[in-house]
């Protein structure tokens, strides 16, 4: 990756909008499609210095052995436990469960970082059975535990002197898994999906963004350091409205999920940081210890020079599906919408109109069979080109949708919040 020279906090001017992601680190911005690969390492640099944290190259000695096997669903597909080691004198050493189905032939493959002690997706049999997709799963915490101990854990010793957090840290597991599924014979190394729920989610979006394998990206619930955004807030209803987590108030209880540049922006109740954050035991103690008053608000997140569009941006034009519930204020389905219209400038100037897509549903913070479902409708359309799934949001360049009870608005095209545009190019 190139060397940019980015400026400490102290010298970031507010930028009263969503960041423009072709503008250049010389100020000029991005005119051609050529000129993105580009731009895109320059957006990657801004996300690694100022939110995830550096991370070790592939250690290049990935290695998978099957530890158990057996068949399920009647003989129609194989679950396995697969143990991976790699890394310096292989420390790095974590368990995978895979069920796919019992077939010749290559098969897509969705790798999932899930939580500690959680197994299954939504809707296992039907992608197995009836779309034909084997799912793999690791428990993201035998990488890092999701504490402050994460910046003393297994990673963190094998690769002394990187800035990573727990997020990158799951991340660069995440892509350790693809390293195992290129030496079988079943994975369809064109068709690798990377999908989490809640800061699996935030994680699987941050191994898309820097593992182009990843050939799709699917985020549920993502919220801040996700899908959300970090300068406007909202719920269902609107801008302003429900509780919110922040730049801020993710920093009070989590800083080792960041860069310590991260840390710096938001409005803080607390001093921690990754090296002196509270240890608590399972998330909805440390959820606990969120302070309202900065939940929602935001201070000084406008001095960030990205935004989390970059997140997809980076991604493009590989799909990317983030999903959401329409309930869960906590992961700020308003400010989700933002980014996702936003990154679209980058969808639309790439020729990749229709592979940026956002699927909200009714319903709290989970991972819910209809997300699954959408995912999976996802997935069949880019892979295969299988109609769309109706209740997907996709901008196409034809695609014309008037705003609920603003007659004559197309919401597709309504832009609230950011007034640059991708350049124009020829089709």
């Amino acid at each position: 990756m190139n060397k940019y020279d980015f400026s400490p906090k102290s010298e970031l001017k507010a930028i009263h909008e969503l960041p423009d992601p072709f503008l250049k680190p010389d100020g000029t911005r991005v005119q051609t499609r050529e000129e993105w690969p580009e731009q895109r390492e320059y957006l990657k640099a801004i996300l690694t210095h100022y939110l995830y944290g550096t991370m070790p190259p592939p250690p290049g000695n990935t290695r998978g052995k099957v530890t158990f096997s057996r068949k399920v669903y009647n003989g129609r597909a194989i679950a396995e436990t697969v143990h991976i080691t790699c890394g310096p004198e292989d420390a790095i050493q974590f368990d995978c469960e895979l069920i796919r189905p019992a077939k010749e032939g290559k098969v897509p493959v969705i790798t999932w970082n899930q939580f500690k002690d959680r197994h299954g997706s939504p809707d296992e049999e039907d992608a197995v059975l009836n779309h034909g997709y084997a799912i793999i799963e690791f428990e993201k915490e035998q990488l890092a535990q999701d504490n402050a101990n994460a910046i003393h854990g297994p990673l963190a010793k094998a690769y002394p002197g990187y800035t990573w957090g727990a997020i990158a840290m799951w991340a660069w597991a995440q892509s350790r898994v693809v390293d195992y599924l290129a030496t079988t014979e079943y994975a369809d190394m064109d068709r690798i999906v990377a999908t989490g729920h809640s800061r699996g989610g935030k994680v699987a979006l941050c191994a898309a963004i820097y593992d182009e394998r990843f050939a799709l990206c699917a985020a549920s619930g993502s919220g801040c350091g996700g899908a959300g955004c970090l300068r406007y807030l909202g719920g269902r209803m609107g801008e302003g409205i429900g509780i919110c987590e922040t730049a801020g108030s993710i920093e009070d209880v989590f800083p080792f999920w960041w860069s310590d540049n991260f840390g710096e922006f938001g409005k803080r109740v607390a001093t921690y940081t990754r090296s002196n954050a509270p240890l608590f035991e399972d998330f909805q103690q440390a959820a606990g210890m969120l302070q309202s008053q900065v939940l929602g608000k935001t201070q000084d997140e406008d001095r960030l020079p990205f935004d989390l569009h970059f997140l997809r941006a980076c991604i493009a034009p590989r799909p990317v599906i983030t999903t959401e519930g329409l309930s869960d204020t906590w992961a700020n389905p308003y400010g989700s919408q933002l980014t996702w219209r936003a990154a679209d400038e980058v969808y639309q100037f790439l020729g990749a109109a229709g592979k940026n897509v956002l699927a909200m549903r009714d319903g709290p913070h989970e991972y819910q069979k209809l997300d699954w479902i959408h995912v999976i409708a996802f997935c069949d359309t880019m892979f295969y080109g299988k109609a769309p799934h109706k209740n997907i949001q996709r901008r196409t360049s034809d695609a014309r949708t008037q705003m609920d009870g603003i007659p004559g608005v197309d919401w597709r095209e309504f832009c609230p919040h950011f007034s640059w545009r991708m350049p124009k190019t020829e089709t």
